[in-house]
């Protein structure tokens, strides 16, 4: 709890105070339990004490491991009358009359600590009442504790994975895949593949990238460098993998400047959300007007294709690798891979088979597909 930030220690701060003024008592606190350690997560006190929050001491022998070992009821109305604290170390310590504790527990059912009060003078009327209500106080923290917890450990991950991504922005590398016709084996352009020195393909890193709010970023480092593997090249025409907000971004219209998207092709992958096709469309205008071509990546993987289909007017039609392995031995497979390329070229569209091994380049011709790229595809 001492990780907490300051508004969530401030709210169980006051709920401790809440209950002490409740019931009655000069003293309430949180006590978190480490090992053979407690420590005072929350203190509030209307009497001079040797402690403070922060404060930390052997777990072994105070009231609450007495308490949360069962050795001593929860409710304690005078110290002085029970034989295991008459004597005890921290009553006279503190100066302890009366007394009450219940056992804070995880969700999980794991024992976090305890939450207590008492007094300097003995209570004759404490009950099992008043241990009740600090059980209903008890769980109301707890569910405040794991909250923040939560919140705390999904910012160190994200830090960790904002690191990540920096790393991965500096080792990226640019492999440029051949496509070739399926009938005279030529090669018409090339596939641009991000890889990473840890092997994470980039559908994968950008997912990463979005959580931090650096995909745009992630996509444009990308962009710029495979501009620069072809600038000095013979390639003909280079595809890049490519979302509506990276095109919407300004830096986009100076990547392109130093080529002519007449060596471009932009793919939007089937599960990418568009939220605007109309702005998108008139984003893409100038540059197909320009010789640039469009493709919808990945068909036969999302749900979202036929929509991207429909609106974007594609040039290409990209199919997903999965849906390609294994169709020599699947006629299932190739149904769906010939009716893919059936809708390209109806509406007068490349077919490009991504992934395709020496077993399925066979099949090419015969099902429709125009094009394919060998390797593997990310």
């Amino acid at each position: 709890m001492s990780r907490l930030r300051t508004d969530a220690r401030t709210a169980a701060t006051a709920m401790v105070d809440l209950v002490r003024r409740e019931l009655g008592l000069n003293v309430a606190f949180i006590s978190e339990i480490e090992g053979d350690r407690r420590s005072f997560r929350a203190l509030v006190s209307d009497v001079d004490l040797p402690i403070q929050v922060g404060f930390s001491e052997p777990y072994e022998g105070t009231y609450c491991q007495m308490i949360t070992s069962g050795q001593l009821g929860e409710v304690v109305p005078d110290t002085a009358s029970e034989p295991l604290t008459v004597d005890a170390f921290h009553t006279s310590y503190l100066g302890i009359g009366a007394y009450v504790g219940v056992p804070m527990t995880r969700s999980s059912g794991e024992l976090f600590g305890t939450l207590c009060a008492f007094s300097r003078d003995p209570h004759p009327d404490l009950s099992p009442a008043e241990a009740e209500v600090l059980r209903a106080t008890a769980v109301l923290i707890m569910r405040l504790i794991e909250m923040e917890e939560q919140v705390d450990g999904r910012l160190t991950d994200l830090a960790d994975l904002a690191e990540t991504i920096d790393g991965a922005l500096e080792d990226a590398t640019i492999e440029l895949l051949p496509v070739s016709e399926v009938g005279t084996g030529a090669v018409v352009g090339h596939e641009a593949v991000a890889r990473f020195a840890d092997g994470r393909p980039f559908r994968r890193r950008l997912g990463e990238a979005r959580e931090v709010g650096r995909g745009v970023e992630l996509e444009l480092s990308v962009l710029s460098r495979t501009l620069k593997a072809v600038e000095e090249t013979s390639v003909p025409v280079v595809s890049v993998s490519l979302s509506a907000e990276a095109l919407r971004d300004p830096a986009f219209q100076a990547l392109i400047a130093s080529m002519p998207p007449s060596r471009l092709m932009l793919r939007f992958d089937v599960d990418e959300t568009i939220e605007d096709y109309e702005e998108l469309t008139a984003l893409l205008q100038p540059l197909r007007r320009l010789g640039a071509r469009v493709a919808v990546d990945r068909v036969g993987d999302g749900a979202a294709e036929l929509r991207h289909i429909l609106l974007l007017s594609p040039d290409v039609l990209r199919i997903d690798p999965e849906l390609v392995q294994g169709l020599a031995d699947d006629v299932r497979r190739r149904v769906l891979v010939e009716s893919i390329a059936t809708l390209a070229a109806q509406i007068d569209a490349d077919c490009v088979a991504l992934g395709v091994s020496d077993a399925e380049l066979p099949w090419m011709d015969e099902l429709g597909v125009t094009h394919v790229v060998r390797g593997t595809c990310d």
